[in-house]
């Protein structure tokens, strides 16, 4: 048996080197094509709840957190190989940040929320704030994703991301008070930031795939 187990990992070995070269096609692809956004949101999302439909159909004795803790390590690395992301995190969201986006790019602990929306304004860079830190995207920012993926929130990501149509997506709201259908995330001192799939005439902060809180 550990001999088959060593020939998986083997295997397992050589199929990251080969998404690795395709990566690299990629990396390529787009200096040819003058493009610099290494982030995709909304693609690591799909990834995301493909990679959670799979463990719930096909591996419920893996551990989830075990899972999504190998996927994230995975595009950790190929957003390293593609130029990296500078990740700019309150204290208290530096762990969250960490989990998240994984062991192979940069981290930078800002002194306050402000600050590291601030430092995440530069090109690659993203911002992560705890929920009780909450504050309105800069010009060019938005929300898109809510920490850890899968488990209750507690923590928002901040980036050049555009909030278009979608489908599936949920979008983050800050109103006077929660209205019918909203789920509420955190209660701010001038009002609550909700989840929900309707904005009405509310601007949105941001948007993302809502993949559950474990529950």
């Amino acid at each position: 048996i550990r001999r088959e187990i060593d020939a998986l990992d083997a295997e397992l070995r050589a199929l990251l080197l080969k998404r690795a070269d395709l990566v690299g096609q990629v990396a390529a692809s787009k200096a040819q094509s003058d493009e610099t956004a290494v982030l995709r949101p909304e693609r690591e999302a799909a990834q995301m709840r493909a990679l959670l439909d799979w463990q719930a159909d096909k591996a419920p004795h893996l551990a989830r957190a075990g899972v999504l803790a190998i996927w994230r390590e995975i595009i950790g690395m190929a957003i390293a190989q593609q130029g990296g992301l500078t990740i700019y995190a309150s204290p208290a969201a530096m762990a969250d940040a960490r989990a998240y986006f994984g062991a192979s790019l940069t981290y930078v602990r800002s002194a306050d929320a402000a600050a590291a929306l601030a430092d995440a304004a530069a090109a690659n860079a993203v911002a992560v704030l705890a929920l009780d830190e909450a504050r309105p995207p800069l010009d060019g920012q938005a929300v898109f994703a809510r920490l850890p993926i899968g488990a209750v929130g507690r923590a928002l990501c901040y980036g050049a991301a555009a909030l278009q149509p979608q489908e599936e997506v949920t979008a983050l709201v800050k109103r006077e008070a929660a209205q019918s259908g909203d789920k509420i995330l955190v209660e701010l001192a001038d009002g609550v930031l909700v989840e929900t799939d309707r904005a009405g005439a509310d601007m949105p902060w941001g948007q993302y795939r809502d993949l559950g809180d474990g529950s």
